[in-house]
C-alpha cells in the first residue's frame, strides 16, 4: 500500500502535507474536506504558507547544525522539503531524506514517487539546490522539529492531519535554537 502526503488545494496549487515520516500514518489518497475552503481561507493559508517557507529558510542553520552534530544518525531523522520544476512548467514539492552535505553540494533521497517529475523516482538520490529548499525537519527523541509548512497545510485538512500533528513538537524550533 503506497502512502502519499495529503494533497491540499490552496489557491489552485496542490500542496503536499506531511513527509514520508508522517505520511505513514496518513490515509491513502486525498482527504476530502467536509466544507470547502473559502477564498478568504485560501488567501490566509497562502500567506501563512509563504511566511512558513520564509521562517524555515531563515532557520536552515539550525537544521544544518543538527545534521552535522548527528554523526550519521538514522537517515530518515533528517529531511528537507524541496520544490522542483516539472516538465509541464509546474512545480512539485517533495520531501527528501538521507541528506548529505559537502560544502555547497547537497543530495537527498526521494521519500516517495513524485507525481509531476517523470525523471525522478522514489528512493532515488538527487541533487538539492539550496535555494529550492522550502522546509526542513529532524527528529530528536520523540519530537519532530521543523515542519513549518506542514503545520500550515494541516489547517486545510484538520480531519486528516490530527495524528500527524501529534508527532510534531509544540514549536518548530528546539528550545536551544529560539531567540
Amino acid at each position: 500500500m503506497r502512502r502519499r502526503p495529503l494533497p491540499i488545494p490552496v489557491a489552485g496549487a496542490m500542496l503536499a502535507v506531511a513527509p514520508a515520516a508522517l505520511a505513514q500514518q496518513a490515509p491513502e489518497g486525498p482527504v476530502a474536506r467536509e466544507t470547502p475552503l473559502s477564498s478568504d481561507q485560501r488567501a490566509t493559508l497562502n500567506k501563512e504558507f509563504a511566511e512558513a517557507v520564509q521562517a524555515a529558510r531563515a532557520s536552515l542553520p539550525v537544521f544544518w547544525g543538527r545534521l552535522a552534530e548527528s554523526g550519521g544518525a538514522v537517515p530518515d531523522d533528517f529531511q528537507l522539503k524541496v520544490v522542483f520544476k516539472s516538465p509541464q512548467n509546474g512545480f512539485e514539492e517533495v520531501w527528501l531524506s538521507a541528506i548529505k552535505r559537502d560544502g555547497a553540494r547537497i543530495v537527498g533521497r526521494l521519500n516517495y514517487e513524485p507525481d509531476a517529475l517523470p525523471n525522478m523516482h522514489r528512493s532515488q538520490t538527487v541533487p538539492i539546490p539550496e535555494a529550492d529548499i522550502i522546509d526542513w525537519a529532524f527528529k530528536e527523541g520523540r519530537k519532530r522539529y521543523g515542519h513549518f509548512t506542514t503545520r500550515v497545510e494541516a489547517k486545510a485538512h484538520p480531519e486528516g492531519a490530527a495524528r500527524s500533528l501529534a508527532l510534531l513538537s509544540d514549536n518548530p524550533l528546539p528550545a536551544d535554537a529560539r531567540k
